[in-house]
């Protein structure tokens, strides 16, 4: 009780020395005044289908997709119950929105602030609160157990370079954790950093991670995708996902270097985000390569050797046309970007030595043979080559990381197990 009173106190106080700035961002942007009455806890009559809700909290889009597979199987386990989906974004809402159907909802996640996160639950009269990842709000976990509703975490994760900032809150996090009733993690690894930060060991689970089950298996490509770009089907194509500052240069260097011995090679520079196209643009420019943005490829580009990816929702589906992919974020930058979809896809991949944020999956893709690790910038050139051009090497790799991505489902299905067993 004095922990729920005190962490409300301060967070009135956060919000009073806040206001200044709220209101400002009300006054110059749209989307934030918007999606205010939300945050606050008041939400549009009707907006919410009846009956004692299941409701599942996810930070933005990547861990609605995630969700997307579990939140089918609980919807199958208990029709009775409709699911609501709150997210931290407005970008995860609307994918929500998308994925979701019929007795089921998804808002902006309320204000972790006892009286807006009171108004959700009396809307929803929720029978459960499921956490996505480590979403560790304390106005929210405090508010559901007042109220008797279960609290469990589903994919837990403490990456190795966040667990040292939740040691030195461990006196804070433990009361917290010990007020919840299920922890669903990823590994052995984030169970242990749960355990050490006060969870109570008898309710920590390692229930696997549940993106592989939102990952779709697709078939060979028919190459469709490069003829539509004036490619040919035989042209070797890098395509670098979700690059970083730095990355870019790095990958035009070894294409330019490539070409050489490969004359119809093709790299398709991925940004991590859109915003930074213009950056990576510039570069081209300056540096004298020609190049295309994805969005105005035509048939007629067969010469065009750089593309530059401006369009979301795309790259999943050019990773089917990839010779091999590179994970971006690995050599310059730091945690390494997600393995799982090009090696879903069955594609060779090469990435660089900081993928601590997927450092499990990283290390089984390295030691099966579907990924090659480059512990120095200057091998980039050699490794992609080496892919490139034994095109047996190349399938192997490809068979290698897509049976370590099957070999990872079902957790949606140990998840699904762990929640029935909280609501019996």
């Amino acid at each position: 009780m004095i922990y729920c009173l005190v962490y409300n106190l301060l967070f009135t106080a956060a919000l009073l020395l806040g206001t200044p700035y709220l209101l400002v961002r009300m006054a110059t942007t749209r989307r934030f005044r918007a999606g205010l009455t939300e945050r606050l806890g008041w939400y549009r009559s009707g907006r919410f289908p009846r009956g004692e809700a299941i409701w599942i909290q996810a930070a933005s889009v990547g861990e609605v997709k995630a969700a997307g597979p579990l939140v089918k199987l609980i919807r199958e386990e208990f029709p009775q119950s409709p699911v609501v989906l709150t997210c931290q974004t407005a970008a995860g809402r609307k994918v929500a929105r998308e994925q979701l159907s019929g007795e089921s909802a998804a808002v902006l996640s309320p204000l972790d602030f006892a009286p807006a996160v009171g108004r959700l639950i009396r809307r929803i009269s929720p029978r459960i609160l499921i956490l996505i990842e480590t979403e560790l709000w304390p106005g929210t976990i405090l508010a559901a157990r007042r109220k008797g509703i279960p609290v469990a975490v589903v994919n837990g994760r403490i990456s190795p370079r966040s667990f040292p900032r939740y040691r030195k809150l461990r006196l804070l996090l433990k009361p917290l954790l010990r007020r919840m009733n299920r922890f669903g993690m990823r590994s052995e690894e984030d169970a242990e950093r749960i355990r050490l930060l006060g969870a109570p060991p008898g309710l920590v689970r390692v229930t696997g991670n549940i993106k592989f089950d939102s990952i779709d298996l697709p078939g060979p490509s028919s190459s469709g995708g490069k003829a539509g770009w004036g490619w040919k089907p035989g042209d070797p194509v890098i395509v670098a996902g979700s690059t970083h500052e730095g990355e870019e240069a790095l990958l035009i260097k070894a294409f330019c270097r490539l070409r050489e011995q490969f004359p119809g090679l093709r790299l398709i520079l991925a940004p991590r985000h859109l915003e930074r196209v213009g950056a990576v643009e510039e570069l081209l420019r300056s540096s004298g390569e020609k190049y295309r943005l994805f969005s105005r490829l035509s048939p007629a580009d067969d010469e065009t050797g750089l593309v530059i990816l401006d369009r979301m929702g795309v790259l999943s589906s050019l990773y089917r046309e990839a010779t091999v992919v590179f994970v971006g974020r690995s050599l310059r930058g730091t945690g390494g970007q997600n393995p799982i979809e090009p090696a879903a896809a069955g594609k060779p991949i090469v990435f660089g030595p900081h993928m601590e944020n997927f450092a499990e999956i990283a290390a089984e893709l390295a030691d099966t043979g579907g990924a090659i690790r480059i512990e120095e910038e200057n091998r980039l050139t050699a490794r992609l080559r080496e892919v490139i051009a034994d095109p047996g090497k190349g399938a192997a790799m490809g068979r290698a990381a897509r049976a370590a991505v099957e070999k990872r489902r079902g957790a949606s299905r140990r998840n699904l197990e762990m929640i029935r067993d909280l609501l019996r």
